[in-house]
């Protein structure tokens, strides 16, 4: 157990260092161009939430949706 537990932290630890070398090494344009995808993804995860739990109101409601 201690030795599958260190080989776990020795990992992570190892994984953010490269992590912060990696994102120290961006340029301005490179922080916008990813910040830009993460954004544009979050919203389109909560658009599709937001769709499905607006179709399933409908539906408890008997609304009758065109694109189910």
């Amino acid at each position: 157990m201690n030795d599958l537990f260190d080989k776990v932290t020795g990992y992570l630890t190892y994984f953010f260092s490269a992590l912060g070398m990696v994102v120290g090494g961006l340029s301005l344009e490179q922080w916008y161009f990813l910040s830009s995808i993460i954004i544009g993804l979050a919203m389109f995860i909560s658009n599709q939430w937001h769709k499905r739990e607006m179709r399933k109101i409908a539906r408890e409601k008997g609304i009758i949706l065109e694109r189910d």
